[in-house]
């Protein structure tokens, strides 16, 4: 799923790009080859979760090489010459840099949502062991005020603290 995303997202912006700076109409079989070429790349380095550099390097190669495709398959250019091509590479350049910072963010949820649904599927296993077993731990104490009990996992590091109410309520 995240290889075909990528492959989707590289050709479809890289279309509009295309069309946008030099005006010529990509044909049909270019971009689904286009699309058959990144994804093969994409699967190629889709083992695991990929950091900013490897997302935006394949980005970047994706589209280099899909404005060479799209450059060759397009019918012959309205203006002489190749002074427009300089212009489209700089645009497929750029759209490959902001797709890049884009594919990464979501790669980035996406594997921040498959740890937190692990941790939450092996909290759920240990409750159904426990309850099978009929050894239910005791409940846990309140935690005390000013502290706080930080999640010390991936990206929300910062973002989990659990506090409870005040100590002492005092009515009226």
């Amino acid at each position: 799923m995240r290889a075909a995303a990528f492959a989707v997202a590289c050709v479809v912006v890289s279309v509009g790009g295309h069309a946008f700076a030099g005006g010529e109409p990509v044909p049909g079989w270019a971009m689904g080859a286009g699309v058959l070429g990144a994804l093969l790349m994409a699967y190629a380095v889709n083992r695991s979760e990929r950091g900013a550099e490897v997302v935006l390097a394949s980005t970047v190669a994706a589209q280099v090489v899909l404005h060479q495709l799209f450059a060759w398959s397009a019918p012959a250019p309205a203006l002489p010459g190749h002074g427009h091509r300089l212009g489209m590479f700089v645009v497929h350049l750029v759209t490959a840099a902001l797709t890049g910072w884009w594919l990464y963010r979501g790669e980035r949820a996406v594997w921040l949502m498959l740890r937190l649904w692990a941790m939450g599927s092996l909290a759920a296993f240990r409750w159904l062991l426990t309850a099978l077993r009929g050894q239910f731990p005791p409940p846990r104490a309140a935690v005390p005020v000013g502290v706080c009990d930080y999640f010390t996992g991936w990206e929300i590091a910062s973002a989990v603290c659990r506090r409870g109410p005040p100590a002492v309520f005092h009515a009226g």
